[in-house]
């Protein structure tokens, strides 16, 4: 797409959301949030007795009884304190001793990806290369898909299984073996990674619209700064492997068409309310997904409150001739979109989404093994990987020396190695590939000095701004660019945050949490998991040595997701489920159970000293996510006066974590999720 299109589908988004506007403007219903409660004489709507209500006020009361009228919480107390509001058609749900919390907010998610659409999926289950050949192929003959047309697959797990083999030694091999007439794709079911056949690569396009495809000799002139971003093979050769925007270089057709999307959105309610979630943050929208939202929420249909981190490209935004990003047309569009809900009682446009990199996983399958991309500090380590194709698993037997006057030379002289004599030779001299002597830090998704300028006029804006930042680099970028705007006090009235931080420097760790920012968490992420951890330990740390991935001694360990270290040193912290990335489903009670012991399914832990309570987690789900969506006034917790946005468990997760069973709160249960007042969900 180019940038006119881009920007004439942006502009065609904000013209229908006005139109909306206008139209539905006399129907629009106002936020009751604020209004004092219901004088204690009237008759509950709803009475929820004999619970466990976990009403995360400031005191983190532990109530029995819940009153609810007109859609607020009229009274919390006990039985006998709200018995007299119960009247002649006062409705009671006797809870049973059930666990009841504030409706859940999942601060970082992409609500279009929870529900599972009729296309072909991997659905994350990890497959050999060889197993991946015959699945496709099957989903070619499912979808009678006619020559030329595209195959595109969601939900490929990137980081577990492709083992290669003699028949299909790279992911591209594999994909050309599917099919020889139809251009392949695959999505991960990250956000980052993608995989693509020879049809496919044949697709990509230079800045000017010329289709010109993905070669070695096209990586090394027009597309030379997608370098970083594209898999290669021993002959230099796209291997298949494309990250982050390097995928936006073929011609794929468009993954979903909001009228598509838009028809999903009452599945969508109940996969939210199924998991107890009632407030989400859309964590990178698109501006044309946003018609479809406003028709739904006009549609009375809605039953969830949606802050939306709009994200717009700033390709799109850049002249082709001087190649600078046109910040005020940037913003001029948000505005507009922001404007266009002013009236809207559930969805705010406030949020800002901002990539500071990529992602920290590389490619232990590949010859050479394609490095990770996300922005370091320190450059990542070239291990050397030994493949068993018994096993299908690989092993690490050592570390390229960057430094050595071996890689110096070759560095020096890397042309020479285009030549396959060459690399053989050096193969054959020193046991690696040349390519292992790239010194490498990963990369920026844009430059730091537009991130900082971009933050700046953000905030200028009044919106708030949140930033995806994995490496330690990025981190450090990211704390930079908000430096700049929150205020000494760490009062950060706009809410500004970041997401992920899956590897943070000490000192930083002091820094953000100094700064009072809001850190979106996935908890589920934080644990061990040895296929995955191989695609990123080696590449931080050397793992040859005694402690091997795991010990507690390397940087990684001690500096990965260090939620409980920033969480003290000030930071407030959040959840985000980022669904659907690794699994299409919020899961907020795996996310909660991992969250309080750091635990691995292969029983490792990863860096147990960061590991929360469960109280800052129920926080996290509730009061700390409702400030991040600037919604604390109504949402977030049990008190008169606020949104009857409740979810009753199966289970009580405090006293589960009490007793020692932390892990036991994945098997956690949503019985029953009302919204405003309304039961919507009732587990059968």
């Amino acid at each position: 797409m180019t940038t006119e299109e881009a920007l004439m589908r942006i502009r065609h988004a904000i013209i229908l959301l006005l139109c909306a506007v206008l139209l539905s403007a006399c129907g629009s219903r106002d936020e009751p949030a604020g209004q004092p409660p219901v004088a204690a004489a009237e008759p509950a709507d709803l009475l929820l007795l004999n619970g466990y209500v976990y009403t995360v006020d400031a005191a983190r009361s532990v109530a029995q009884a819940v009153a609810v009228k007109d859609g607020l919480i009229q009274a919390v107390g006990s039985d006998v304190d709200l018995e007299v509001l119960r009247g002649p058609d006062t409705e009671v749900i006797d809870l049973g001793g059930r666990m009841l919390l504030p409706g859940l907010h999942d601060s970082h998610i992409h609500i279009f990806g929870i529900v599972e659409p009729d296309v072909c999926s991997l659905r994350s289950q990890p497959m050999t290369l060889a197993e991946m050949v015959p699945y496709l192929q099957a989903c070619i003959e499912r979808y009678a898909l006619a020559p030329g047309a595209w195959l595109a697959v969601d939900m490929w797990n990137f980081s577990e299984g492709n083992q290669v083999s003699e028949a299909y030694p790279t992911l591209r091999a594999a994909l050309d073996a599917v099919s020889a007439e139809h251009p392949i794709i695959l999505w991960g079911n990250d956000g980052h990674h993608g995989a693509a056949n020879s049809l496919a690569l044949a697709t990509a396009r230079d800045a000017q619209g010329n289709t010109v495809g993905l070669s070695a000799g096209t990586l090394a002139s027009v597309f030379a700064e997608y370098r970083d971003l594209v898999g290669v093979d021993d002959d230099g050769e796209p291997d298949g492997g494309l990250h982050e925007h390097a995928r936006g270089l073929l011609a794929v057709p468009p993954r979903r068409d909001p009228e598509t999307l838009g028809a999903l959105l009452p599945q969508i309610n109940d996969v939210l309310a199924g998991n107890g979630i009632t407030s989400v943050q859309d964590a990178a929208l698109d501006p044309a997904f946003l018609p479809p939202l406003k028709a739904f929420e006009d549609s009375g249909g809605m039953r969830f409150r949606l802050q939306v981190a709009n994200r717009l490209e700033p390709a799109d935004y850049r002249d082709s001739l001087t190649g600078e990003v046109n910040l005020d047309a940037m913003l001029e569009d948000l505005a507009a979109i922001r404007a266009s809900f002013a009236g809207s009682a559930l969805i705010r446009p406030q949020a800002v989404k901002i990539f500071a990199d990529g992602v920290v996983e590389g490619n232990p399958y590949a010859d050479p093994p394609m490095l990770p991309n996300a922005a370091v500090l320190q450059a990542y380590r070239q291990p050397r990987f030994r493949y068993d194709a018994v096993a299908g698993s690989v092993d690490v037997v050592g570390y390229v020396d960057t430094a050595s006057p071996v890689c110096e030379e070759a560095r020096a002289n890397m042309a020479r190695f285009d030549d396959k004599a060459a690399r053989d030779a050096f193969r054959a001299e020193h046991g690696f590939h040349p390519g292992q002597c790239t010194i490498s830090y990963g990369v920026m998704a844009d430059a730091e000095d537009f991130m900082d300028a971009y933050v700046r006029r953000l905030h200028e804006a009044g919106f708030t701004i949140h930033i995806h930042a994995i490496g330690d680099r990025a981190v450090r970028a990211a704390a930079d660019a908000l430096a700049q705007v929150t205020p000494p006090d760490r009062s950060n009235p706009q809410r500004h945050g970041m997401a992920h931080l899956q590897l943070v420097h000490p000192d930083d760790q002091k820094r953000i949490g100094a700064m009072g920012l809001y850190l979106a968490w996935t908890f589920a992420w934080a644990l061990t998991n040895p296929e995955y951890d191989l695609t990123v330990m080696p590449f931080l740390d050397d793992v040859t040595d005694a402690g091997g991935i795991y010990a507690p001694d390397h940087y990684a360990m001690q500096n990965s997701y260090p939620a409980r270290s920033m969480a003290e040193f000030g930071a407030v912290t959040i959840a985000g489920s980022d669904a659907p990335v690794d699994d299409r489903s919020p899961r907020p009670f795996v996310n909660m159970a991992i969250g309080v012991t750091r635990q691995g399914l292969d029983g490792n832990v990863l860096n147990a000293n960061e590991a929360l309570d469960i109280h800052q987690l129920i926080a996290a789900y509730t009061i700390n996510g409702a400030r991040h969506l600037n919604q604390e006034a109504s949402t977030g917790s049990i008190e008169p006066g606020k949104q009857a946005d409740l979810a009753v468990l199966d289970r009580n997760i405090v006293e589960l974590y009490e007793s020692g069973n932390g892990i036991g709160i994945a098997e956690t249960q949503v019985d029953l999720t009302l919204f405003e007042g309304e039961v919507i969900y009732r587990r059968e």
